[in-house]
Parts: structure tokens; sequence; C-alpha cells
């Protein structure tokens, strides 16, 4: 039997890092020079998204938007769109900085600048942190726990969900772990200025083992599924499908689909006797 309401298998999470031109930025500066790149990343927004939202609604279910401080203020009317269709979105970097040995002065800076472009966009402030490319600094979960965020979705090291710990005592820190295997970036993303990765695989492939992920996850039934996207990778027409049917086929084999703020909320609601690691 599983934990989670309505004893669903698993929690899964539909969560899509919406990071644009930021995403070709901070890979590669010198891309602000070159326009084929920025549009590469100009293509979640303006093509990816709608049909991201459309097929969400279809499917009657709501994601999580990570989303950095200079897209919401760029595509300011898009990120309204998103909250107003019931959609969660949280914390991504203001630049999608990725910079190993930041201060802890600048990212207290940066996630100031982003929180209140977010709050002023949406009249919400984020509850959710997922650092661009994952990148964590030693401050980082003591940082935004002071700063009242719910949950973190950037560790690889459980398939459940679990409270963390500060000086060996749990706080209201809920981390929602991601991995490498259920994130499009990897089958999809092809760049031949640097960082380099050349490969593209077909959707059939990706599903394919996100399906078999699913399947053994949902089997033990206390795990959850984030599920990484990327609006330019993900929303073309063949991929859009395919992550569609899927989101029908997690539907029909008891999976409880919601948004981030909703696990973490449903974990620290039911966090008393539960272990700080491995709820």
């Amino acid at each position: 039997m599983g934990i989670w309401p309505n004893n669903k298998r698993i929690a899964v999470m539909i969560t899509f890092n919406f990071a644009a031109e930021t995403l070709w930025l901070s890979r590669n500066p010198t891309n602000a020079a070159n326009f084929a790149a920025l549009s590469r990343g100009q293509y979640g927004p303006t093509q990816g998204l709608p049909r991201i939202l459309a097929m969400m609604a279809v499917y009657g279910v709501k994601g999580t938007f990570f989303t950095p401080g200079w897209v919401a203020e760029k595509y300011a009317a898009l990120l309204k769109d998103i909250h107003a269709q019931g959609h969660e979105i949280a914390y991504h970097g203001y630049l999608h900085e990725e910079t190993l040995g930041i201060s802890y002065e600048e990212e207290a800076a940066n996630m100031e600048k982003s929180e209140k472009i977010i709050e002023r966009i949406i009249g919400k402030k984020p509850v959710g942190h997922r650092a661009p490319n994952e990148t964590m600094h030693p401050f980082t979960l003591e940082m935004i726990h002071k700063r009242g965020y719910l949950y973190s979705s950037n560790l690889s090291d459980c398939d459940k969900a679990y409270l963390h710990t500060l000086d060996g005592k749990a706080i209201s820190l809920v981390e929602l772990p991601i991995d490498t295997i259920c994130d499009d970036n990897y089958y999809y993303f092809f760049a031949l200025n640097p960082p380099v990765r050349r490969g593209i695989s077909s959707s059939g492939t990706m599903i394919g083992i996100w399906k078999d992920e699913f399947a053994g996850l949902a089997e033990e039934g206390d795990k959850v599924l984030s599920l990484v996207i990327h609006p330019q990778l993900s929303g073309r027409t063949s991929r859009i499908n395919a992550l569609g049917e899927f989101i029908g086929y997690m539907k029909s084999r008891g999976a409880w689909i919601a948004k981030s703020e909703e696990v973490a909320r449903y974990i620290l609601s039911q966090k008393h006797g539960r272990r700080a690691k491995g709820i």
C-alpha cells in the first residue's frame, strides 16, 4: 500500500525548467551574441509552452515551472498565464547562474531579485527551489530554509521525499529528489558550440525509460518521481504528444500527479513520526 492521498501508489511531479534563453547564456556567455543559439531558447516560450499548457489541460494535471527571474520578467504575460491556469511558479536562479563558489551575499541578491520579480507578477513568492543545473552551495539549504522555502528539488540521493537536517535536527524543508534519468535534457539537448553535446534520442526511447522507472517506483509504493522537462526541448509536436500519452499512462496506473508544493505540504503534514531521511 502507498503512503499517498487516496492510497495512490506514487507521487509524480511534472516539473518544467522554464529557462528560455538563459539556458544558453549560462552555458556559454558568448551566446549573448549568437542569435541562432538564443532563438532555440526562445522556442520554449513562443512554441513549446502553449503546447505544454494545452496538453496539461487535456489531461487535467498541474505542474511546477521553475523559472529564472530574468525569464519571468521578460515573459511576464506568459508567467501570469501559467499561474492563472493553476500551475506553480518556483525559483530557478535569476539568469540561470551555474557558478560554483559564489558568495552567500551574491546568491542572496539573486534570490531577492528573482523572488520580488515573481511576486510582483503573480502576487506570490516562490516556495520551491531548484538551483540552475543543480549547482548547490554549502549554504544553500540553510539559506532557503531561512527564506521560508518549503522544499528543494535538487538532489539525487534517494527515491523518497525526505526532510533535511541542520545541526543534526530535522527542519521543515522537504527534498523532492530528481535524477538525470528523468530529465529530458539528457535525451534531447544538442549543441555544436561549447559545451558541445551531440546525439538526439527519440521520444520513444526516453518515454520507454521513464515508463520502466515509473513502474519500478510505483511497485514499491512510497516513492516520488520528478520529471524534469524543458519547454524548448519537449515542446516540439512529436515530443509533447509522447509526454501527454505518458501522463495518461501514469494516471491510469495509480499515480498521484501533483504540484511540487502540494507534495511538499503533504510530506510536512505527515512529518511527525517519520525519519528525516527517506520518508
